[in-house]
């Protein structure tokens, strides 16, 4: 079960940190006639320091293995991606709500099992 959780989670991890390197360098991209756009860039470099950190975060507890802290990361990873999901919702792209609370639902169930497997 720690494998799937992992995997799951890394998974989410590197999808948040690769939409906001979208942002980055195709702010057109996340935001609709966001290209040269410097305040959609700034917004997108904030995204990235969070989505970033999260990752190294990740993928420091799946070197050690360490099931618990993958709990709490799954669990915060998930929670972002529904939130993601609802900010979706603004855009009227539905790849943007329909991505990441499928990637949430998903990350949290996980969690849950893996929560039970490890009880």
């Amino acid at each position: 079960m720690l494998v799937l959780l992992v995997i799951v989670t890394l998974l989410n991890a590197v999808v948040a940190t690769g939409f906001a390197l979208a942002g980055v360098f195709f702010p057109g991209f996340v935001v609709k006639d966001g290209e040269g756009s410097h305040t959609v860039r700034v917004f997108a470099f904030y995204g990235l320091a969070r989505s970033l950190a999260l990752l190294l975060v990740v993928l420091w507890a799946a070197f050690r293995a360490d099931g618990i802290a993958l709990i709490w990361l799954g669990t915060l990873a998930g929670i972002i991606q529904l939130a993601d999901a609802a900010i979706g919702t603004q855009t009227g792209d539905r790849i943007k709500i329909w991505g990441p609370l499928g990637l949430g639902i998903v990350q949290l169930v996980v969690v849950a099992l893996a929560m039970g497997f490890m009880a």
